[in-house]
């Protein structure tokens, strides 16, 4: 293409600077700089293709030592590209999965995707300017949902990265938007473009490593599978076990964190008879609040039943932490006026309605491998993009550092240790900081 990558070192105390090489000879030493030459120039290129940390290698590609059996492509075709599955170990291959990139609502699912549910931008600068794009702007007034009830104006993606959670969501541009497929806050519902590979691990299953350097805050891939509603996800769980279960609860994530959410939550205006409960199966796993359980295949479905990994409910609280400060003598006493009911978001939706339940057992995508650490570089968001409506967000995978070229890509599973009684799982992650127990 004629764009050349160079890594300057001053002089002056030796920092090192990256600068690309255009095809007509200009030096570009930033991004914006970058996205500004593109659109000038007309060229079909996107701002994922660049990177300014010098410390990033990009012609590095990780090559296993050893290979014992192997598959070209875990997805069949149906990723943009292939992803490999080496082992080095023995000579099993994983348990065969049909893949799919989107998610497959089951009975009693429906996920309104209608225009009326939208809302869109008129952008023709591929969304640069976060005051004039609807859909960046939808991002940063909905951190004011959030416990402080302030909006944050620096969230969201920055051409193209991520580099902090967003717990109250990510709204993409969507088909209602008049920006083109370059526009800088199109980001999960993009194809895969990182070279992963699954590989056999020593004392986890299955894994999932990089072939090349990736920045942080990358997007790596959503995770999708069959999407169920609590009743019909709670069956398949006692029938078929949940160890692939992922709850969609970002509502619940963010009301936790507000003041007096535990002791004022209430279903003022539905009707409080137990009986009307729309889960009624014995087997409720969704009870102990412990979402989506260990992947990797270290446990067997029979241990890891009831248990399933929180998409983000741990990095939730551990974002923004710290206590409201202490009351103190500050005169006569007043009295107590009556706490104000807590009433779902959820629940305006319909009085019987509760999380719904991505499972990615039998069908899914390469998101499934992803293993636990204490000590991860990835971390999970919540994407809105065919639909603005808060109970099925995207679930989204971006790096949360830089990840050298044959490293394994890891998340926080969010286990609460001593969660579910009597039940026991090791961590053998091997971080430093390792926890030592999953539950």
């Amino acid at each position: 293409l004629g764009w050349d990558r160079q890594i300057t070192k001053h002089s002056n105390g030796g920092r090192r600077r990256v600068f690309y090489q255009a095809p007509c000879g200009r030096r570009l030493n930033s991004c914006e700089e970058v996205h500004k030459y593109i659109n000038l120039t007309g060229l079909l290129l996107e701002m994922d293709f660049f990177n300014f940390d010098w410390w990033l290698h990009v012609l590095n590609e990780f090559k296993p030592n050893r290979e014992i059996c192997s598959i070209k492509d875990l997805s069949y075709g149906k990723e943009a590209v292939p992803i490999s599955c080496i082992n080095s170990i023995d000579r099993n291959y994983p348990e065969y999965v049909e893949y799919s990139t989107t998610r497959l609502p089951q009975k009693n699912v429906d996920i309104n995707t209608k225009e009326e549910f939208l809302t869109g931008c008129d952008c023709q600068d591929d969304c640069v300017d976060k005051d004039k794009c609807n859909c960046r702007q939808l991002t940063i007034q909905s951190t004011r949902c959030d416990w402080e009830d302030k909006v944050d104006s620096t969230v969201g993606y920055e051409y193209r990265r991520l580099k902090e959670i967003v717990l109250t969501g990510i709204y993409e541009c969507n088909k209602l938007c008049k920006c083109y497929k370059t526009c800088l806050n199109r980001v999960a519902q993009n194809p895969l473009r990182l070279k992963l590979q699954v590989f056999k691990t020593a004392k986890r299953g299955w894994g999932i490593r990089t072939l090349n350097d990736i920045p942080g805050g990358t997007y790596i891939c959503n995770y999708v599978g069959n999407l169920y509603s609590t009743e019909q996800g709670n069956k398949q769980g006692k029938d078929f076990g949940d160890e692939y279960f992922a709850d969609l609860d970002m509502i619940e994530i963010v009301e936790s964190r507000k003041e007096g959410y535990e002791s004022d939550i209430s279903d003022e205006g539905f009707p409080d008879d137990p009986s009307s409960d729309v889960s009624t199966s014995e087997y409720s796993p969704s009870d102990d609040r412990v979402t989506m359980s260990q992947l990797d295949g270290a446990i067997s479905d029979g241990d890891s039943e009831g248990a399933r990994k929180k998409l983000s409910r741990k990095t939730g609280s551990c974002k923004k932490g710290g206590l409201a400060p202490s009351q103190g003598m500050t005169g006569p006493r007043k009295e107590k006026e009556a706490p104000v009911k807590f009433v779902s978001t959820r629940k305006l939706f319909g009085a019987d309605e509760e999380s719904y339940i991505m499972d990615a057992k039998t069908i899914g995508n390469i998101g499934r491998y992803l293993n636990h650490s204490c000590h991860p570089n990835v971390f999970v968001q919540n994407v809105f993009v065919d639909t603005h409506d808060l109970r099925f967000p995207w679930v989204s995978f971006y790096t949360s550092t830089f990840v050298r070229s044959g490293q394994e890509l890891c998340w926080d599973y969010g286990y609460e240790v001593g969660s579910i009684a009597d039940k026991e799982i090791f961590c053998s992650c091997g971080a430093d900081n390792c926890r030592g127990r999953l539950l």
